[in-house]
This record gives structure tokens, sequence and C-alpha cells, in this order.
């Protein structure tokens, strides 16, 4: 590795379960499958939707919001060979999950990342819209007759 990055402490992930990474900008998904690891672009290339929101499914990484499939091994969907999620170059060393830093800002520059800073679905923001307080209460009682 040319510009080695630490992403994860190995130990920590769960089998089976995506976990959400960010290196300049970029996101990432890292799946821990057996005493194996994945490392793949962190966006459904269906809607955009974070991977890490999504789960594991026998040996398929499976989108949260639409149920699209990347393999954990080749990052190919099942579904349709031609839908390839980027996996990036990953080791473990000393209990950490390793990427090069230079192979991601290689990417970036073939595919800038116009969904930096934007969550969907599981990862959404804090709403900062003022919610309406409550109506009045209405009364119980008989209304009034003259």
């Amino acid at each position: 590795m040319e510009q080695p990055r630490r992403i994860a402490t190995f130990s920590e992930l769960i089998d089976h379960q995506p976990v959400h990474a960010e290196v300049n900008g970029l996101d990432l998904v890292i799946t821990r499958f057996d005493d194996k690891l994945s490392v793949l672009y962190g966006r459904c290339l269906h809607r955009g939707a974070l991977m890490s929101d999504g789960h594991v499914s026998g040996d398929d990484l499976i989108c949260g919001l639409h149920g699209w499939d990347y393999r954990l091994d080749s990052s190919v969907s099942a579904y349709n060979n031609s839908e390839v999620l980027h996996k990036f170059s990953a080791k473990i060393e000393d209990d950490g999950v390793w990427v090069d830093e230079a192979e991601i800002n290689s990417y970036l520059e073939k595919h800038p990342n116009p969904l930096r800073g934007i969550s969907t679905w599981g990862s959404m923001p804090t709403p900062t819209r003022k919610i309406p307080s409550p109506l009045p209460a209405i009364s119980r009682s008989s209304p009034k007759t003259d």
C-alpha cells in the first residue's frame, strides 16, 4: 500500500454486519465475513443509499432501501452482473483494517462524489424544521345556548 490508512479495528467488527467508514469524503462499507474482509464503495448504485444501512444475506450485501445485492467477495450484483460496486484493496494488520488512501484519492479523481455529506435512510440528519406546537385543547363542555 502506497498510503496506508486505518479505518476500523477488525476485532470490533461484528461478523456479517456492514459498517460505514469515510475517507476523504468517500463513503465506504466495511463488512467482516468470517475471517475475511470486504471494503466496497459505500453507496448503492441504484439510488445512492448508504450500504452500511443494509444487511448481509448469505454471501450478499443487500441495500436496505430497495434490496439491491452485491457479492461480498467480488462486489458484483448477483441479480445484474453489470452492476458492480468498486472493491478497494484492504488488509488486516495488527488488528487494524487498512485501505490505501492513494487508491481512494485516485478513485475520487475519476468518480467525484456527488453524494458527499448527503445521508439516506438510516443515517438521516436531525430535522431542522421547527415542529409546530400542538393545537389548543378542545373543550368538552356543552356548547353555550342563549
